[in-house]
């Protein structure tokens, strides 16, 4: 019985299964500050009070999640003077289907202006990634155990994925109408950069190991489509060959448009209401460097065993190509096609309020819900921010999500002279100690206001 090395394959599938973990922008907290000049990313009716101009200086914003209590340090362990990759612990913590969102925003930079007639505008740009991941628990067993564990049973190792990436150009107006009422609006025009995106109706990778002579059956019926990133694959040769295109951040013909809407009710002297909603109708049509991969096949192995573990930390010598990788290309045999297709932003919707207990204490709830075709998510904070200073604030929030019940999050808003800065998390001891999380959430910025 032959032992075949499936290295390339297998750390394919891992890298894209276990960068899950990192992957869920809720930004609760930044609803809730105001006076942020970045909140106004989340409601285009926000404007600094008594502000002429503003520019808004770089911006990062990180949320994500991985479902169950899986952490990144779950994955690894001490052996000797190596660190090793370990998923056996992990592995026990999966659900039979697993899930891992993405979120970042980087602004690179804003503007704001204060018009006549209590007119307000604003403009920006940002880069965005939004992944969403599901993979079966079967998977992961197979990279870390191979297939010896998993003789006479049938295995569905197929996962789906929808990653995208891209430019955004923003312009807005918002209206101040008398004391109390402010709406506002804004237009983004979107440039994709790149873009993964699995078909949901062909998701089958069976592999089936058979119980008396040991061969192994790989049967797919699998698809996906891509723009910028994969342009070809082919196993044949000397391995695994995931031919990639360049990325570049510039803009191209991949584009799309989103809409924001926000209002915001000044309802007596202490209590503030706001409601906003993000990215509606946002979508980017993928048909430049755009097409669709799809395998459809089936093939037996003779006697082969595949030793995940071995090959996944380097201590295997076999080195079997030659029959192996020639009939894995032809059982696996993508078939490429051009193809355009579109992605759909998630659509954000924020209600929230705030009310002044006094000049340095104000509480506060937001509620937010995000639905997208991949996933819809709910999350409601409280919070409370104390001005500790004329010029420096702090602020803590608990919150409730999907993931976790348990979540406090922290802000530190500083704003000496015409200098805003700010740090701020929904869950503000997992954004300290990332990998040992299975959710993380932090934003920080600043800006100068006139």
């Amino acid at each position: 019985m032959k032992t075949i090395r499936f290295a390339p394959y297998i750390a394919m599938l891992a890298g894209i299964a276990w960068t899950g973990i990192a992957f869920g922008q809720q930004e609760l907290i930044l609803h809730q500050e105001t006076d942020i000049w970045q909140s106004n990313a989340l409601n285009p009716a926000l404007f600094p009070k008594e502000k002429r101009f503003v520019i808004g200086l770089p911006s990062f914003g990180l949320d994500a999640s991985h479902s169950g209590d899986i952490t990144y340090n779950d994955l690894l362990r001490r052996q000797g003077d190596r660190t090793i990759l370990d998923l056996g612990k992990a592995i026990d913590k999966l659900e039979p289907e697993n899930d891992g969102h993405y979120d970042q925003r980087f602004e690179t930079f804003s503007l704001g202006l204060r018009l006549p007639g209590n007119w307000f505008l604003q403009a920006g740009h940002a880069v965005r990634i939004n992944a969403a991941l599901r993979y079966p628990k079967a998977l992961a067993e197979l990279i870390w155990n191979g297939n010896a564990p998993y003789i006479g049973q049938n295995l569905n190792v197929g996962f789906s994925t929808t990653t995208f990436d891209w430019n955004e150009l923003s312009i807005g107006l918002s209206r101040r109408f008398g004391t109390s009422l402010s709406i506002g609006a804004r237009a983004k025009f979107l440039s994709g950069i790149s873009s993964l995106q699995t078909d949901d109706q062909r998701r089958a990778i069976q592999v089936y190991t058979d119980p008396d002579i040991y061969q192994l059956t790989l049967q797919t019926d699998y698809a996906f489509h891509s723009s910028s990133i994969v342009s070809a694959i082919d196993t044949s040769g000397l391995g695994f060959d995931l031919a990639l295109n360049e990325l570049k951040n510039g803009f191209s013909a991949n584009t799309g448009w989103a809409f924001d809407l926000g209002v915001q009710l000044q309802a007596g002297e202490r209590l503030t209401l706001r409601a906003s909603v993000l990215d509606l109708g946002g979508s980017i049509s993928w048909k430049k460097n755009s097409n669709y991969f799809y395998s459809n096949g089936s093939f037996t192995y003779d006697g082969v065993v595949i030793p995940g573990t071995d090959i996944i930390n380097g201590t295997t010598d076999s080195l079997d190509f030659t029959a192996a990788l020639d009939t894995l290309n032809d059982a696996l045999d993508f078939q490429k096609t051009p193809e355009a297709f579109t992605s759909a932003l998630p659509t954000r919707y924020y209600v929230g309020g705030n009310f002044k207990l006094n000049d340095r204490w104000s509480v506060g709830a937001v509620l937010m819900h995000q639905s997208s075709e991949a996933r819809s998510a709910t999350s409601f904070g409280i919070n409370a921010r104390w001005a500790v200073l004329n010029w420096l604030s702090l602020g803590t929030m608990y919150s409730v999500n999907d993931h976790s019940v348990t979540n406090v999050g922290l802000s530190i808003y500083a704003h000496p002279g015409p200098v805003q800065v700010f740090i701020l998390s929904d869950n503000a001891l997992n954004a300290i100690t990332p990998y040992g999380s299975a959710a993380v959430n932090f934003r920080f910025g600043g800006a100068i206001v006139f």
